[in-house]
């Protein structure tokens, strides 16, 4: 577990559910760190590249602005990147949809309009509980969930791991001990 995360009531893991016909991946986090502090964390692109990886990232934090990501790093990164979804993927043109700060911040992922992202964050205490949501693109390919859901794993556990002040690299093999639990849990949630 996650030394920034309570583990009597909030799990790390996240789950995926269908809702309307669409999958929704679905994330909570608690970190021990003030909201301003996680918010700046996942809307400040200089901070983002510090958790994210070797990445490029030019947003325009208004609605309807830009948010563009280049990924570059590490080589291991890149490389799973391409195996898993396509060279296309290392860039990702995608559109900032809502935003109130220190709250909400809500875009396109993935240069998907269908496919959403929203980070919700709340005060819980001296810290800040997180809900991370993506929801998939039409036509999502199930197959897929074990994936995403580790994916997002990594980068909440990247994000974490920065907000405690010490930031840990993107490793492949962790990737796919995430992926490989949540594909051997039929509904995408390690059990």
């Amino acid at each position: 577990m996650a030394a920034n995360s309570t583990p009597e009531t909030l799990s790390v893991d996240g789950h995926a559910e269908e809702v309307d016909g669409r999958y929704v991946l679905r994330f909570h986090r608690r970190f021990k760190h003030p909201i301003e502090k996680v918010w700046d964390a996942i809307t400040n692109p200089e901070r983002i590249k510090e958790w994210m990886g070797e990445v490029d990232i030019q947003l325009d934090l208004v609605e309807g602005g830009q948010l563009t990501t280049r990924t570059m790093g590490p080589p291991e990164l890149v490389e799973a990147i391409i195996a898993e979804a396509g060279e296309a993927m290392l860039v990702a043109h995608d559109t900032v949809l809502r935003v109130e700060p220190p709250v909400l911040f809500e875009h396109t992922f993935g240069g998907d309009p269908g496919s959403v992202a929203r980070w919700e964050l709340r005060r819980d205490g001296d810290g800040t509980r997180l809900t991370l949501t993506h929801t998939e693109p039409p036509g999502f390919d199930i197959a897929n969930r074990p994936r995403d859901l580790a994916g997002w794993h990594m980068l909440l556990d990247l994000l974490g791991s920065l907000l405690d002040g010490k930031p840990m690299p993107w490793l492949k093999e962790r990737w796919e001990e995430h992926r490989d639990r949540y594909a051997a849990d039929s509904d995408g949630s390690p059990s």
